[in-house]
């Protein structure tokens, strides 16, 4: 059973006060390395070794660490999409007047004299609030679309039956095995701090939707199949700061789309690390219009089509990923190309990549897990329990 994130936090600095006092007792087994960005659902027998030095209060959510883009701070007004880089417009056209004149800071952080915005955070989810649990479509759609921030923990399977919306300050978590949601979708639109963890899907369209300028969205840790022609996760319209991690795609035509014709540039900066195509046809992401995506460490197997595409002036760093028997690795796309580097991939029956223009490093600190074992470490543990 696993921890709430405050229980562990308490627990954690119990223990840490017993250990302060003590010297650390020789380790009897061999050491394991922890590969980048632990997955939802760590071992817990590694638990001891990815504990922090005595003294040190423990500072990681019980069920992983975000890396990437999602744990990156922003600006408040830096997207466009932002109500707070946006003046709203009435229906005839003309500037709307913001409510409020006293001045305080508004729900971004800056106030209405001009003042520096404040930053968002890196990715929290629900962790400043409580957890509870949800067994059915209406419970699940009422908790994931209140105010307050909340752990939201699904048991057995739910059958969504449409699109359920999720607000702000989220984590939407997948109580032990077993927990799935069927025939429907979430939708973040335009919500900021939510996470997605353990939980199976299977989904007629795309399950999960982030768009509408949302930002800071961690999908971690989950499984994903369906889709028919629409990609199982869609990152559009203008969202930004987003990482897919450890999940795992299967059966399906298409697996992520990020950004689209229509968006503007500027946002879709998005992490793709230590996901399981498995037998996807296209879309590992395909990238229109995208600021920043960075694809690395993930394992590509037996995709007909293609792996990563770079199109409409995208910037893609493909770096680090096992490619097996995926005939075009990466594509920079003939008609609207965008620019893509690779670097550090390993290629099995696959043919070397398109590469066009240059991609910046991005701002986060990150270690590439050795590409030879990739395989392993993907297969062992992306995807819901």
């Amino acid at each position: 059973m696993r921890l709430h994130p405050l229980a562990a936090a308490c627990l954690a600095v119990l223990l840490c006060a017993a250990l302060a006092s003590c010297t650390r007792s020789e380790d009897t087994g061999e050491d394991t390395e922890t590969p980048t960005g632990a997955a939802v659902n760590p071992d817990p027998e590694d638990a001891d070794e990815s504990s922090p030095p005595p003294g040190e209060p423990e500072e990681e959510w019980p069920y992983g660490t975000p890396v990437g883009w999602a744990a990156e701070p922003r600006e408040a007004d830096a997207v466009p999409g932002d109500d707070a880089s946006e003046t709203a417009e009435d229906e005839d056209g003309d500037e709307a007047e913001d409510e409020g004149d006293d001045g305080d800071a508004g729900e971004d952080g800056a106030d209405q004299e001009g003042e520096e915005p404040t930053e968002h955070p890196g990715v929290t989810g629900g962790a400043a609030g409580e957890t509870v649990t949800a067994t059915d479509a209406d419970t699940l759609a009422e908790h994931l679309g209140s105010d307050e921030p909340l752990v939201v923990e699904v048991e057995g399977d739910i059958d969504l039956d449409g699109t359920i919306q999720v607000g702000s300050d989220k984590t939407l978590l997948g109580a032990g095995e077993g927990a799935a949601l069927t025939d429907g979708r979430l939708d973040v639109d335009g919500s900021t701090n939510v996470i997605v963890a353990n939980v199976a899907m299977e989904a007629d369209g795309t399950a999960i939707a982030v768009h509408g300028g949302a930002h800071h969205v961690w999908v971690d840790g989950s499984s994903f199949t369906g889709g028919d022609d629409d990609a199982l996760v869609a990152v559009t319209d203008g969202a930004d700061h987003v990482t897919l991690s450890w999940n795992h795609f299967v059966e399906a035509e298409a697996a992520v789309t990020i950004g689209s014709a229509e968006d503007d540039t500027g946002a879709l900066r998005v992490s793709v690390h230590h996901n399981f195509f498995d037998g996807t046809t296209s879309r590992h992401p395909r990238a229109r219009n995208a600021e920043h995506v960075h694809v690395f460490n993930n394992y590509f197997r037996d995709n007909p089509e293609y792996g990563v595409s770079s199109a409409q002036g995208s910037k893609v760093l493909v770096e680090g990923n096992y490619f097996e028997r995926t005939p075009l690795s990466v594509s920079s796309e003939d008609d609207e190309p965008g620019d893509v580097v690779t670097r550090d991939n390993l290629l099995i029956d696959s043919e070397q990549p398109e590469l066009r223009g240059q991609v910046p490093d991005p701002p986060y600190a990150y270690e590439l897990d050795d590409t030879v074992s990739v395989p392993d470490l993907v297969t062992e543990r992306a995807g819901a329990l």
